[in-house]
């Protein structure tokens, strides 16, 4: 248990994790059962990080910071891949095109058009969450994005016919994973939102599932490029669903 926390833990995040060197792939893809686990973590810090920074700056500055400690943590890994992805869309005219383009490592510049819009979109949601809801949605967003990709994976097959960073969790994610992650983010999401923290999930599902079939349809299935993308999607998501329904009491 304890040791598929750390894989996740030492996939999603920077923190440092003592003495563990490379995963075993099976281990990689059982280990998403925790990546909610992971992203409450994540969460946590940040809804700490917001405790201390509050008090001593503007909330439109606080909001800047907390995207960047976010950021930080999670090693820039999702919006690599949202950047890549959105590469792969804009240049391939056939879908061999697009995973050959969405590998390179550069970025075009569409992918940094897609960054700067995502980053903004989630800034302007942020600056809208009201004060008194603000760490329950810091705690819930990340854990409910990293859910989105265990469910990205389980209902999903790899997409590139050779080995890739994305394979291990498509292929080894399994019922049990699948199972613990949803209960996991229900459960939390009601503790911190109540009924909205269900509509919530139940919203991105949805979408995610959505994006299930668009890239079934588009690259031939998932790849990490593409997990990566999910979670920064549904990041924003999470945070205009969260100002509509704050909004409407």
């Amino acid at each position: 248990m304890i040791n598929r926390f750390l894989t996740a833990l030492q996939f999603l995040s920077v923190i440092p994790i003592s003495g563990r060197t490379e995963t075993d792939p099976r281990e990689l893809g059982r280990s998403m059962g925790y990546f909610p686990m992971v992203g409450l973590l994540l969460g946590l810090i940040l809804a700490f990080s917001n405790e201390l920074l509050s008090d001593i700056l503007p909330n439109t500055v606080t909001d800047g910071i907390l995207m960047i400690i976010l950021i930080v943590f999670s090693g820039a890994l999702h919006l690599d891949g949202l950047a890549d992805t959105v590469d792969g869309l804009a240049g391939g005219n056939t879908r061999e095109e697009a995973l050959h383009i969405m590998r390179d490592s550069r970025v075009g510049a569409i992918g940094v058009v897609g960054l700067i819009m995502t980053l903004l979109l989630k800034y302007v949601s942020l600056v809208n969450i009201p004060d008194e809801v603000m760490n329950k949605i810091l705690i819930a967003m990340p854990m409910i994005s990293r859910y989105s990709m265990v469910q990205l994976s389980f209902f999903s097959d790899y997409a590139r016919p050779d080995a890739g960073i994305g394979q291990p969790f498509t292929r080894y994610v399994g019922n049990r994973e699948f199972i613990s992650a949803a209960v996991t983010t229900f459960i939390l999401s009601l503790m911190l939102l109540g009924m909205k923290g269900i509509i919530l999930v139940i919203i991105i599902g949805t979408a995610t599932l959505g994006l299930v079939g668009f890239f079934r349809k588009t690259f031939g299935g998932v790849t990490g490029d593409t997990f990566g993308a999910t979670n920064e999607i549904n990041e924003v998501l999470i945070l205009i669903v969260m100002v509509v329904l704050v909004g409407n009491g």
